[in-house]
């Protein structure tokens, strides 16, 4: 289903829109990073993705949450980021200066007949980042992987889909009707809901001109594509190798034999996923601070935005995963690097604090319980762990990786000891791995293990690739990197999950999709439907499940009302259509201009619903012996979208503009 290509669209568009977003950085910036492939393209995304929802969570406090304003605003900022002002000296004097250089720029372009976008515009002076840059080799490799892992991912994902059971679920709709309501009033205290990935899925609809339903349908996959990026990322920085990250990877996107996830929730977006992607670049970040491509009096803020925006997502990992790491941080830079530290661990405080300052008053002004609100974050209702495909029972697995990590720990510390700098990152993640290993040995009234189970999900490949990089240091045969090493150990460490998911990946992958096809084509004619007409110009018959997918777009009757009024009401219309002061006190008789009627195919329904759907094709056929414009809009042998003209060419986007 998620190859679909009317799903495959929001992923697509998204990537799209971000090259486009890199493009114009390119071009506005006076100078560029050092850093690039994923060293540039990790931290650009996480700081983005932070700013975005930092952003959009203000529009929604002010009620300004609108694609229009979101478009000025970038518009604003890639002006000022072009105009590099100094607001040290008169502004007045800078913008005269810009004025006057635009004008003689313009003219001669003009005059030389040139393109006002050349290859100088491309080609930028680079600023001095010691110890960041990559080697052509290195650079090469990290864009093959940071162009493949992710489609693995998405393809794996995908092929599980058969097993899903989220998708058009209870669950499902209340997600939607979420997405769909999105607003001030609407964004606090939800039980268990954090709001924070429900602003990415409005944002990215928007941006990206799909339904809200189908942003919801890519996202999960979406999220857990751009993960494995991260997870790669993270484990190749801490280990300075390749095969160790994309052993990383490739353990999130296909050993499903190993990791504590739900095959028949692949589907559904998950806000410990989503903030993670998030944290665990940040993470790394408290390590090395000069990992960020910014001026160094910046860091605090971006710290702070980086946290504020991970509370904002989930308050499971904000508030219980990420303090674990900080204090383990601490414990090993408080001495040499104090300042250092204090500017990280003060950031989160502030964080914090201005996230419960934030609900605190909210919770004044709504009258909720604020300490309720922050328990069911931490104890999730709606999550649970079903590990069917597992090689063992989970407590016994993790019982294997707490003694392995405890083993690698030992030999990371003797490291540590003689280079200190080298294994700091993997010491730190080590540790932290150990106490999380730990903690899934405690009550699950003192810790809910389905939430833990879902960040071990993100942290055991990132466990995989540390060992993977300590075993190579063991009985390394290269002393140095070199070409033949690194492929090598890159081909070493694929084949080995390669050969892992040969054997463990889960018997009910499929590309098959025959047994949802109905919810498949419910999807695309949705879509088809929503992209082609102009909102609230038309209106849909269907069960009354799919109401959230007409919500703030179109208007909704059920089968019930088409069946037993709506004769009735196209009687009365086409009676008095051209008399406009009765339509004008008896609005209440005015048909949309256009229906679109689902009825399905399906015979496995209940018999009720099937003399439902019998009724609802007799009054269409009634509809079209009265002379009324009806023709079949959508067409499978699952489902048929009947379209009926009400007003002719007064719905339809492309006959309303041509």
């Amino acid at each position: 289903m998620f190859l679909e290509p009317y799903l495959l669209a929001g992923p697509l568009r998204i990537i799209l829109f971000f090259v486009l977003i890199l493009l114009i950085h390119r071009i506005i910036s006076a100078r560029v990073s050092a850093q690039t492939a994923l060293n540039f393209l990790i931290p650009t995304i996480t700081l983005i993705l932070a700013s975005v929802l930092l952003g959009g969570f203000i529009l929604v406090l002010t009620n300004t949450f609108d694609l229009f304003v979101i478009i000025c605003i970038a518009i604003a900022v890639i002006s000022l980021t072009f105009m590099n002002l100094n607001y040290r000296k008169p502004i007045r004097d800078q913008l005269q200066r810009i004025y006057t250089r635009t004008i003689l720029y313009a003219v001669i372009k003009l005059e030389r007949r040139k393109s006002f976008l050349d290859r100088d515009n491309i080609i930028k002076p680079t600023y001095k980042n010691r110890g960041e840059g990559l080697s052509e080799y290195h650079k090469n490799w990290q864009l093959a992987i940071g162009f493949l892992l992710p489609i693995i991912t998405y393809v794996s994902r995908s092929s599980l889909f058969s097993e899903d059971v989220f998708t058009l679920s209870y669950h499902w709709f209340k997600k939607l009707n979420l997405i769909n309501d999105l607003s001030f009033e609407t964004w606090f205290f939800h039980p268990g809901e954090m709001m924070g990935d429900y602003l990415i899925i409005n944002l990215y609809a928007k941006i990206t001109s799909i339904t809200n339903a189908e942003a919801l349908q890519s996202f999960g996959l979406l999220e857990s594509a751009l993960l494995s990026l991260v997870i790669y990322w993270v484990v190749y920085k801490i280990s300075r190798k390749h095969a160790p990250g994309i052993l990383a990877g490739l353990s999130f996107a296909l050993l499903y034999s190993f990791l504590p996830m739900n095959l028949d929730l692949v589907a559904e977006h998950k806000s410990v996923f989503t903030a993670l992607i998030i944290a665990v670049p940040t993470m790394f970040f408290g390590i090395y601070p000069q990992s960020f491509r910014f001026n160094r009096k910046l860091i605090f803020g971006w710290f702070v935005v980086l946290f504020t925006t991970i509370l904002i997502l989930d308050l499971f990992v904000g508030l219980l995963i990420i303090p674990l790491f900080l204090f383990i941080l601490f414990f090993f830079k408080f001495r040499d690097n104090l300042k250092q530290v204090s500017q990280v661990i003060f950031a989160y405080l502030a964080s914090v604090s201005l996230i419960a300052v934030i609900y605190g008053v909210a919770a004044l002004i709504k009258q909720e319980d604020m300490g309720a609100f922050i328990v069911s974050n931490l104890f999730s209702f709606d999550a649970y762990t079903y590990n069917s495909s597992l090689i063992l029972p989970f407590k016994e697995l993790i019982y294997y990786y707490q003694v392995a990590a405890v083993v690698f720990l030992v030999i990371t510390i003797f490291k540590y000891l003689k280079k200190p700098h080298k294994w700091l990152a993997s010491l730190i993640f080590l540790i932290f791995l150990n106490i999380l290993f730990g903690l899934y040995h405690i009550d699950e009234v003192l810790l809910d293990l389905d939430l833990l189970s879902q960040v071990l999900c993100v942290f055991i490949p990132i466990f995989f690739g540390i060992i993977l990089n300590i075993v190579v240091n063991l009985i390394a045969i290269f002393k140095k990197q070199s070409p033949l090493s690194t492929i090598i150990e890159v081909v070493s460490g694929a084949a080995i999950i390669l050969g892992f998911a040969i054997y463990t990946f889960p018997q009910e992958a499929t590309f098959n999709f025959e047994s949802n096809k109905t919810e498949n084509n419910v999807f695309e004619a949705y879509a088809k439907i929503q992209s082609e007409n102009l909102p609230y110009s038309y209106a849909i018959v269907n069960s009354l499940p799919y109401y959230s997918f007409s919500n703030n777009d179109h208007y909704y009757y059920n089968y019930d009302y088409f069946n037993e009024n709506y004769i009735q009401r196209d009687r009365r219309f086409n009676t008095y259509r051209n008399n406009a002061t009765y339509l004008l006190n008896n609005p209440d008789i005015i048909l949309p201009e256009t229906l679109f009627v689902f009825v399905y195919e399906d015979t496995t329904e209940k018999e009720a619903f099937k003399a439902q759907q019998s009724l609802t094709k007799e009054r269409i056929e009634l509809l079209k012996a009265k002379g009324r414009a009806v023709s079949v809009y959508y067409n499978t042998r699952f489902l048929k979208v009947y379209k009926i003209e009400n007003r002719p060419r007064s719905s339809n986007i492309n006959e309303l503009l041509f």
